[in-house]
């Protein structure tokens, strides 16, 4: 079976990215009764200038995350997203929006959320990463030092990373 490889390019523009997010939440909102979200663009795509993935990232922050049911997982398996593993973050459920099943390639990724929860608050600090020269040079070479890892050994680095970050920005480091 074909791996799924990690795939970091520079991302000088991010107009398609951006296209691509405010469709996908069109077609989020469109579902019949789904919960009430609020959604944010996050992540490389979500600016520019650098190192990345070409996968749209999307939090999906929710009042309950226990209001998204079965019923709801079984729409947005209706618009092409399926649930994922969420790689040892507790607190979020992902979905993916699979373009190859025999590597389990995406382009999009909801991370949905529960509101005001310390992962939601994650998501948010560490959007600050794009805002700050030096953490943005940091985020930049960790991607350029981990592009030739496993997809299992990438997670797991930037886990780590992100941990790394969130206690810098907390810190005013």
């Amino acid at each position: 079976m074909d791996k799924r490889i990690v795939k970091i390019e520079e991302i000088k523009e991010n107009e398609i990215f951006v296209d691509i997010f405010l469709e996908e939440i069109k077609k989020i909102q469109e579902i019949p009764k789904m919960p009430k979200c609020e959604f944010l663009h996050i992540g490389a795509t979500s600016t520019t200038q650098v190192l990345g993935e070409k996968i749209v990232d999307i939090l999906v922050v929710v009042e309950n995350l226990h209001e998204i049911t079965t019923f709801d997982e079984k729409r947005l398996n209706n618009i092409g997203y399926h649930r994922i593993a969420h790689n040892g973050i507790k607190g979020v459920i992902k979905y993916a929006r699979i373009t190859d099943y025999l590597t389990m390639s995406y382009d999009v990724i909801l991370n949905v959320v529960q509101r005001d929860t310390e992962v939601h608050k994650d998501f948010i600090k560490a959007r600050a990463v794009f805002g700050d020269n030096k953490l943005k040079d940091d985020y930049n070479l960790f991607k350029n030092m981990n592009k030739e890892l496993s997809f299992k050994d990438y997670l797991a680095q930037k886990l780590i990373f992100i941990n790394e970050i969130l206690k810098r920005i907390e810190n005013n480091d």
